[in-house]
């Protein structure tokens, strides 16, 4: 009853309830970069001193209304290495991937999304939402998938903590529809606490505890 209570019920308390949303994960995120500025000093001195190439990982990505915003990440893999595709067009995350820099794997745990703080600030981004996709997949949405879009993207999210990266494209872009129409305050609580745990290999945790979200998806 307490998580349903946190859930918009009319289009505008919805589109105050997103607002709010915003605001304060960009506040959260705006404090949570100055605090981390020695980290992200100390990772981007690994990145570069580790192996050649940039600190940062430039991507285009898909924000809200399918507007083309350019994603940050701390680069994990070697320059010039190929993405590894699924058969939908997915990009895989392997384990033991050999494009890894030395500090790579490390990076993948979470730390190479920190700098996607920098994407909340600007107001692309905020902390919980879809993940952010490429923009030539923006053609293959159906009509339901569009529907993700409606919202800012966000450094961690449903997707990520019932391990999205085991799923296909068409099931990640389901629970991301499905979390856009039941997002409320609890459900954006549980997801920031399970992404530490997803971090280090409690992949079936989020699961679990979002059952009825993930129910005839996975």
């Amino acid at each position: 009853m307490a998580a349903a209570s946190l859930r918009p019920v009319t289009a505008s308390s919805a589109a105050r309830w997103w607002r709010l949303k915003y605001f304060l994960e960009w506040l959260v995120g705006s404090v949570g970069f100055v605090l981390i500025l020695p980290l992200f000093a100390l990772l981007a001195l690994l990145v570069k001193t580790t192996s050649p190439g940039p600190v940062l990982y430039l991507s285009d990505r898909l924000g809200r209304d399918g507007r083309v915003f350019r994603l940050l990440k701390f680069r994990s893999m070697r320059v010039g290495v190929a993405p590894v595709l699924g058969s939908d067009g997915k990009v895989l995350t392997l384990d033991h991937d050999p494009r890894c820099t030395p500090i790579g794997r490390f990076l993948r745990l979470g730390f190479d999304e920190l700098p996607q703080l920098i994407n909340v600030v600007r107001g692309e981004m905020c902390l919980i939402g879809p993940r952010p996709d490429v923009p030539s997949e923006l053609e293959r949405y159906t009509a339901r998938e569009r529907a993700r879009l409606k919202v800012l993207p966000g450094i961690t999210g449903l997707t990520q903590v019932v391990g999205g990266r085991e799923l296909s494209n068409a099931q990640n872009y389901e629970l991301d529809v499905r979390y856009v129409e039941q997002a409320s305050l609890w459900m954006d609580g549980l997801i920031l606490v399970l992404t530490l745990p997803y971090s280090f290999g409690a992949t079936h945790l989020g699961r679990r505890v979002f059952h009825h979200q993930v129910g005839g998806v996975l």
